[in-house]
């Protein structure tokens, strides 16, 4: 992979990682708003689980395009 490609590769990491994190934020707001009006947030929780599982892997792609650019560079 080219350098050029690798930095744009980067960047869509990155914002997949933002964007996820604010949904993360999003979610437990939502849990805590469901869970005070004393609704069920079973559902709610496995989704942050998804979410988190899903930012833990898309942490360590953009950790491994970053390393991979350093080499490079």
């Amino acid at each position: 992979m080219d350098h050029t490609t690798l930095e744009r590769r980067l960047q869509a990491a990155e914002g997949l990682v933002k964007r996820l994190e604010e949904n993360i934020v999003f979610q437990r707001q939502m849990i805590a708003t469901l869970d005070g009006g004393g609704h069920d947030v079973k559902a709610a929780r496995m989704f942050l689980r998804r979410l988190e599982a899903k930012q833990a892997k898309d942490v360590a792609d953009r950790d491994r395009l970053f390393k991979e650019l350093a080499k490079r560079s």
